[in-house]
């Protein structure tokens, strides 16, 4: 009898301890560009979220493209380049200046809310490439002034 009740303790416990498989989705290779005020915005990070509002993994992913030195960008969600779940998404913009390492961001957060930028993209199966994104008459914050080679932090 003691060993019933500890094989049906221990079977209990046991099924409470299995960790909920992160299932992920098929991915669509996404790529695109994106120029602010008609140049190339290197630097800049493209932020995709679900246009339903849903996630589609349990760990809330985006969908994200970091923009290079000619405009272009590559959609990540798990691994360099592996692209998004095929869908509509409403699109975020953050852009910390070339070397990605300013401490402000040079649209002054006009992109980062994605329900307010009206920017939309389709990631549709059997196509790569995304729409261009051109933002026009955007006003840019001034980069950060880089500090002299004489300057002593005081």
């Amino acid at each position: 009898m003691f060993r019933r009740v500890v094989a049906s303790l221990l079977s209990v416990a046991l099924v409470g301890c299995g960790a909920e498989e992160d299932v992920r989705p098929a991915l669509q290779p996404a790529q695109g560009t994106l120029t602010i005020n008609g140049k190339p915005a290197q630097g800049a990070l493209v932020v995709l979220h679900p246009a339903d509002g849903k996630n589609f993994d349990s760990r809330g992913s985006r969908p994200q493209g970091a923009v290079g030195q000619d405009g272009a960008f590559k959609v990540t969600t798990y691994q360099d380049g592996d692209g998004a779940p095929a869908g509509d998404y409403n699109v975020a913009i953050l852009w910390f200046g070339k070397s990605g390492n300013a401490s402000a961001d040079l649209l002054a957060g006009a992109y980062a809310r994605p329900e307010q930028t009206g920017i939309r993209i389709t990631v549709a199966p059997g196509s790569t490439e995304l729409e261009p994104i051109e933002i026009k008459g955007a006003r840019l914050m001034a980069a950060p002034a880089k500090p002299s080679k004489d300057h002593d932090g005081l």
